[in-house]
């Protein structure tokens, strides 16, 4: 196969990919644009530590993408690591190519390769075994200690139930074509050569072997002769190749040599090869392992490298005439081993200098920065660095924060900039190779799944809304059934986010209620970089499309300034129609008596139909407020209110403002009443005062107010801004209900209904000063003015000072102590 084409075939949302070395350049312009222009976009590679290390010392350009789109973890190993798997999951199947190809140029397009595929698509299949195999050798690799890691672990989990429940293949099963595979990794007990000849249950004839590199006496090829005993041994060689230790033959009797001549002339062979022929079958195994003792160890010693191979039975003959064997090994090719190069062995790496040069694995959030360092590097005695996508150093201050243990958090200040990787420099002078620095936040906001037909349509008609309306509490639903793995009328292909506890995966961080999370919070810094909870969901588009409404984006502002930003169709109940053609068609050419008769009968109809449309958008409403309260009022016992309750009550708050009429006392002489604005501010059971109070109640009323049992998950050590921003809108309509200009008796109705749960939402939310009176929350708060305080006549400094005078009443000054007068 062409390896690097597998990468772009589609249904699959997460890969793993493996590798000893690593080309930063290969895998971000080969293999990552086809993975993510596939719709797969939760992408994780894991290499050789020290080979990461070697290629962030410039002998790979430095990664544009690490961090950001895909996250890459250094692994050790006794020996090396060494696997080349490449693990792909998507909500229905998985595939598993083992191979011989490193992430590296030379891998994916220029050596001469060899590659094993594994496709399941059948539940419990043996195929889909193989699959979960390779997944539950690959997650011992996976740090659980690393947030981001974590965080796509289980996102990856909780969108492939079957990964879960499916058992792993522990030896051979049988594949959809009639024959066994088994993976052969290791980590057990017995090495991969053992395991091998233990599938081999009958005599061999002939013993194939192709692999580039060879202990210096033979040895794995003299275990696994004596294992095997076959009948003939043959190994393709390169002649021009100075790996093979001639000398070692007397090691193994039997074997002979052939010349590769025109196969596949001019590519390296990389490929690693032992089939075993027997009367009956192919006992075929490929995979990273070469012919070494590192790689396959013997009846004594399991190996010290990690490695994985792809073991198949065939039918007789099959291996040899998929590669083109058969006009090679042949007597005319076989070779005088006196001929071959004397074996050169090149400079091998310093694996414990690069060691040494590692500092650890650097993570962000906004502006957290968690370093978990190495045994080379002692925090105390070390600074760090932080440099820029191109390597320069970045101008910021970091200020250590309350850290655990032996992983370090600092507070990244000064900048706006995001780093990209970090240099630790120890006091003795040595400095550290560059880590790359995984930006969770970016990371998280990137990986999503390819929606759904039926969620690109409901997204697609927020491009064409300027207005929040009751549709948006259908996308809402839409959305978050999906995300819970409700059904919905179609199968999506987004699955849920797990819970903490269901079988088929972990919650990555530990949950807090709202209280607790307050109670540990960072407090937010002036200048804060985004931090969205909903990020990497098709809900955040959602908090997007309110953010425009209100013109908290200016670029994406499509209403003119002044005007109020309702469109004709925003509640549209499809039961109105227009012909302005109508009278002009229905009436006589010089019968005007007649046609002013039916176009006064017209424009009755057209009240009447336009009355009865506003009372079903009211009725509609009031429904969806009254249903809003039951959902809080039910998760409320449960205790599972989360960040999508949060974003619907910022949702239809702005619903009921958009619907929302002026008091009498503020309209304008030339003001005409939409027919969007359907509740008005007093004098009816339904006024938009109410509607509101009524919206919030749940939330923040009575002994055990639905926001203590609001749960965020502790990834977030400050609060995020979809957060903030819903409890900005929150206090703009509890001071808009507060401040319109109504009668006296309603204003005391009111204040009696309103400014209880007002001062309780205040304190539950963002229980300090400072906070409630920041620029973050004020802003929020002059934007929906700008956006619904004018056409209800009230102006934005009366919300602004009311705001501030409940807050300076909910958080007095403390008493200034008197001096003592002598």
């Amino acid at each position: 196969m062409k390896l690097y084409e597998r990468f772009a075939d589609k249904e699959f949302h997460t890969s793993v990919a493996t590798s000893f070395g690593i080309d930063f350049d290969a895998y971000e312009n080969i293999v990552l644009p086809r993975l993510r222009g596939a719709g797969c976009r939760n992408n994780l590679v894991l290499a050789d530590g020290r080979m990461l290390t070697h290629a962030l010392c410039e002998s790979s350009a430095l990664p544009s993408h690490a961090g950001r789109l895909y996250t890459i973890n250094g692994i050790g190993a006794p020996g090396v690591f060494h696997p080349k798997l490449f693990l792909q999951v998507g909500r229905r199947r998985g595939r598993l190519i083992v191979s011989s190809a490193n992430l590296t140029t030379p891998g994916l397009g220029g050596n001469l390769e060899l590659a094993g595929m594994v496709l399941s698509d059948e539940p419990g299949s043996g195929e889909q075994q193989l699959v979960a195999a390779g997944w539950r050798y690959l997650s011992r690799f996976l740090d659980g200690d690393q947030q981001a890691t974590a965080a796509q672990v289980d996102w990856m989990l909780t969108r492939a139930p079957w990964l879960a429940k499916v058992s792993p293949a522990s030896g051979p099963v049988g594949l959809a074509d009639g024959t066994l595979a088994a993976l052969l990794t290791t980590g057990e007990t017995s090495g991969i050569g053992q395991r091998f000849a233990e599938l081999v249950d009958e005599p061999v004839e002939r013993l194939i072997v192709i692999s580039p590199y060879w202990d210096p006496n033979l040895a794995a090829l003299a275990y696994l002769t004596e294992r095997l005993s076959p009948g003939d041994i043959s190994i393709l060689i390169d002649p021009v190749c100075t790996t093979f230790p001639k000398w070692a033959l007397g090691n193994v009797q039997g074997v002979q040599l052939y010349d590769r001549g025109d196969f596949r002339k001019g590519r390296f062979i990389h490929a690693k090869a032992v089939i075993a022929q027997t009367a009956t079958a192919d006992h075929v195994l490929v995979g990273s392992a070469n012919c070494t003792l590192p790689a396959l160890g013997n009846a004594d010693f399991a190996g010290s490298n990690e490695e994985a191979c792809l073991y198949r039975c065939l039918p007789p003959g099959s291996m040899a005439d998929a590669l083109g064997l058969g006009e090679i090994l042949t007597s005319e090719r076989q070779l005088d081993p006196a001929i071959l190069p004397d074996l050169e062995l090149d400079g091998e790496l310093p694996m414990g200098e690069l060691a040494a040069l590692n500092p650890g694995k650097f993570e962000c959030r906004v502006d957290t920065l968690t370093w978990h360092p190495t045994n080379a590097f002692h925090p105390a005695e070390c600074s760090i660095t932080l440099l820029d996508q191109l390597g320069r150093p970045m101008p910021c201050r970091l200020l250590l924060l309350a850290s655990g243990g032996d992983t370090q958090r600092f507070e990244i200040g000064e900048t706006q900039e995001r780093p990209a990787f970090a240099r630790v420099q120890h006091e003795d002078g040595r400095t550290s190779a560059p880590s790359i620095v995984t930006l969770i936040d970016r990371l998280r906001a990137v990986v999503r799944e390819t929606s759904s037909r039926q969620v690109d349509s409901a997204l697609r008609q927020l491009d064409n809304e300027t207005e929040a309306s009751l549709m948006l509490l259908d996308v809402l639903g839409l959305l978050e059934r999906i995300e819970r793995g409700e059904r919905t009328d179609k199968e999506p292909i987004s699955i849920p986010k797990a819970r903490e506890g269901e079988e088929g995966g972990a919650s990555a961080y530990k949950t807090l209620s709202y209280e607790q999370f307050i109670a540990g919070r960072r407090p937010r810094t002036e200048h804060q970089l985004p931090h969205n909870s909903l990020a990497g969901s098709d809900v955040s588009i959602v908090r997007s499309f309110l953010n425009r409404l209100i013109g908290l984006d200016a670029n994406e502002q499509d209403y003119e300034e002044g005007q109020s930003p309702v469109p004709a169709s925003a509640f549209d109940l499809g039961d109105e129609t227009g012909d302005g053609q109508a009278a002009l068609d229905a009436g006589e050419e010089f019968d005007t008596q007649k046609s002013r008769h039916e176009e006064e009968e017209r424009e009755r109809a057209e009240h009447r139909r336009a009355a009865a449309a506003k009372i079903a958008t009211k009725r509609q409403i009031v429904t969806a407020v009254s249903a809003f309260s039951d959902r809080i009022s039910e998760r409320r016992k449960c205790g599972a209110l989360d960040n999508h309750d949060v974003i619907r009550l910022r949702a239809l708050l702005m619903i009921v403002c958009t619907a929302a009429l002026p008091a009498a006392s503020a309209k304008d002489s030339k003001f005409k009443e939409s027919r969007l604005q359907v509740l008005p501010p007093e004098g009816d059971p339904d006024s938009w005062p109410i509607v509101i109070g009524r919206t919030l109640f749940e939330l923040f009323s009575g002994k055990t107010p639905g926001i203590r049992h609001l749960y965020l998950t502790g990834e977030h050590d400050q609060i995020p801004d979809d957060i903030l921003e819903c409890w900005a809108t929150c206090y703009w309509c509890l001071q808009a209900c507060l401040t319109v200009p109504v009668t006296p008796r309603e204003r005391k109705r009111l204040t009696q209904y309103v400014k209880p749960p007002a001062q309780l939402a205040y304190l539950l939310t963002l229980p300090t000063k400072a906070e409630l009176l920041s620029p973050n929350v004020l802003g929020v708060m002059s934007a929906m003015s700008d956006a619904y305080g004018k056409r209800l006549g009230i102006e934005e400094k009366t919300i602004a000072r009311a705001h501030r005078a409940m807050v300076e009443a909910l958080f007095p000054a403390p008493a200034l102590r008197r001096s003592a007068v002598v």
